[in-house]
């Protein structure tokens, strides 16, 4: 018995020894899962730094034509480009149609990111369109060389820049639509629509232009408004109404002839007519420069109790690339852009309207000076282009119904708004 109790002792002593935990063995160390390794983060690299400006220019602005204004924009173009070390890509895009700016704009920024420009020269209306399909990007401070709220800054050209009261473009040049006069033929042009319809004088206007801008200027010479209180289009029917009957008047007086109806366009307009001297034409004060030209332009009249007016246009510089490094080196080109002293060289050899004091100050010719301060004080914003897009086929095809007789005005105008309701 006393053999067997010694014979268990030196089993368990034997197999306690088995167990012994040795630090240099670790046998559990396998079952033990080991301590997760903390990832060290990779460095992001930092993107390289733009190696070109790319910049789209309308077709008035082809640098092939023959014109010291194109000439003097692709020159400053260049020099930004040089003095940052990069290269200009300067393309020029129709403004409309399948290639036209703001198709091609946007298929860019879907499949070819790397073709996006980063600056574009905007007419006022495509600005616009660019603005509201996100197109166009807003605008800091650092894009003007001066705030745009200065004095220094005209105040069509502070509307110009803004759609929807955010600011997305630098005013370059602007344009006025008014009444062009010889002053040999009309001493004093006239401010009323009864002294326009005594004037001895041929009427030309675009009536046949489905935007119908210089009807729609008319429409507000009547007092009439284009949009509502929520911004969508509307027509009033009683101005609407009085501007037909002006040009059923004027065709019954024989002053506005029926073939206005063919001139769609006021390149057409000034094309056939330019060398009327007598007439009394609704068309733009650029067709004046750069000279000499001794007819003058005065604003359009209007009905009573109605100020005379004339609407501006424009060009304006706008930043187009969501890069944000590359929208950095676009406001700056902007900048170098809007100098004023650069602005005035450009608008005075291309016959735009300065868009503030201190370039029109800038310019050398003392009756090119005068010419824009004629109309500075009447110059307002004009139609929105979903207004000239919905309304102005509206007005085209009310004014052809009257001045061919077919219609009265009255029965035009309650067509027109009758029509403009059932689209909405």
């Amino acid at each position: 018995m006393r053999f067997r109790w010694l014979f268990i002792i030196a089993v368990l002593v034997a197999l306690l020894g088995a167990c012994e935990w040795r630090p240099e063995n670790q046998g559990l160390s396998q079952a033990t899962p080991p301590p997760t390794a903390t990832a060290t983060p990779t460095p992001t690299p930092e993107p390289a730094p733009p190696q070109s400006i790319r910049v789209w220019l309308p077709p008035a602005l082809d640098p092939n034509t023959a014109s010291h204004a194109n000439e003097i924009v692709v020159d400053r173009i260049q020099a930004f480009a040089s003095a940052h070390n990069i290269t200009a890509e300067i393309r020029i895009k129709p403004l409309d149609g399948p290639a036209g700016m703001l198709t091609t704009l946007g298929a860019a920024r879907t499949v070819a990111p790397d073709a996006v420009p980063d600056v574009v020269l905007f007419p006022r209306r495509l600005l616009e369109a660019a603005a509201i399909k996100g197109l166009a990007f807003p605008l800091p401070d650092e894009a003007f060389t001066a705030p745009l709220d200065s004095d220094d800054w005209f105040p069509y050209a502070q509307h110009l820049a803004v759609v929807q009261s955010v600011t997305y473009g630098v005013p370059f040049g602007g344009d006025a639509l008014g009444l062009l006069y010889h002053p040999e033929a009309i001493a004093q042009p006239p401010t009323t629509w009864s002294a326009w319809l005594q004037a001895d004088a041929p009427w030309v206007l675009p009536l046949g232009d489905p935007d119908a801008t210089a009807l729609l200027a008319l429409y507000r010479a009547a007092g009439g408004t284009w949009q509502d209180e929520t911004g969508r289009p509307t027509l009033d029917e009683e101005a609407l109404r009085q501007m037909l009957t002006l040009l059923q008047q004027a065709v019954q007086n024989e002053r506005l002839s029926p073939d206005m109806l063919h001139l769609t366009s006021d390149h057409m307009l000034w094309a056939r007519y330019q060398g009327e001297a007598q007439a009394l034409m609704l068309t733009y004060l650029s067709h004046l420069f750069p000279g000499p030209d001794p007819r003058r332009m005065a604003p359009i009249p209007a009905s009573d109790g109605v100020q005379p007016l004339t609407l501006a246009d424009g060009l304006l510089w706008a930043v187009t690339t969501p890069d944000p490094q590359r929208q950095e080196l676009a406001v700056q080109l902007l900048a170098a852009l809007g100098d004023p002293k650069f602005v005035a060289q450009w608008d005075e050899a291309a016959g735009f309207i300065p868009p503030r004091q201190s370039v029109l100050n800038a310019w050398e010719s003392p009756e090119h000076r005068a010419l824009v301060e004629s109309v500075l004080p009447t110059l307002q914003l004009g139609p929105p282009q979903e207004v000239r897009t919905v309304v102005g086929p509206l007005l085209q095809e009310a004014a052809a119904q009257v001045v061919s007789g077919k219609q009265s005005p009255a029965a035009a105008a309650h067509w027109a708004v009758s029509k403009l309701g059932e689209g909405q």
